[in-house]
């Protein structure tokens, strides 16, 4: 018994005992681990490509999107979630900073038959010009006064995670940074 405890404590103290340790007992760091998760492919609420965000940050929201949406009678067309830094595009390089946190969602409005009720000019429309679509102005409105989210003011079909005022820019820079390293291997078309 003592031998077991001298070679635990011994294991302990080397640099590479950690990451045995978690083999041995099966846990694992999720300090360490990518943030980036597939949001609940079996949500009704949500359509279009596979939604993957921050599953600290961003999956509680998801869920407060999928009530909103429950309640207003339509559905969530995802058209872009999360974005690897090494696969942004020519286009993708002007979106906010949110997508490569996984924090931020392109969509527009469905009905339950996946019909497009609210697109890029009725999401840029303000509410009282939204006589036409009730359950559009339904959920536009919930997620206005809702004060997590916050939308693109040039680009009324993205919607992110509101920042706290007081953050720096370069404390963002450095998540963002360290996020996409722990993300680099992830693989956004793997089959579910």
């Amino acid at each position: 018994m003592n031998v077991i405890l001298l070679f635990l404590l011994v294991l302990s103290l080397t640099s590479s005992s950690s990451a045995f340790l978690s083999k041995f007992f099966g846990k694992h760091s999720s300090k360490n681990q990518c943030p980036i998760k597939l949001y609940n492919p079996q949500d009704p609420s949500f359509t279009g490509v596979k939604l993957y965000a921050n599953a600290e940050t961003f999956h509680p929201l998801l869920q407060i999107l999928s009530d909103y949406a429950q309640r207003c009678h339509l559905k969530i067309n995802v058209k872009q979630a999360f974005i690897q830094e090494n696969s942004l595009s020519k286009t993708d390089e002007h979106l906010p900073s949110a997508f490569q946190f996984g924090e931020a969602i392109e969509f527009d409005l469905v009905n339950k038959n996946n019909e497009v009720i609210c697109d890029r000019l009725c999401l840029g429309k303000s509410l009282s010009n939204l006589k036409r679509s009730p359950d559009a102005k339904c959920f536009l409105r919930k997620i206005s006064r809702d004060h997590n989210f916050q939308r693109d003011p040039l680009k009324p079909t993205i919607l992110m995670k509101r920042r706290k005022s007081d953050e720096v820019f370069s404390t963002q820079e450095n998540e963002r940074k360290i996020l996409q390293n722990k993300c680099k291997k992830l693989d956004l078309y793997q089959r579910i």
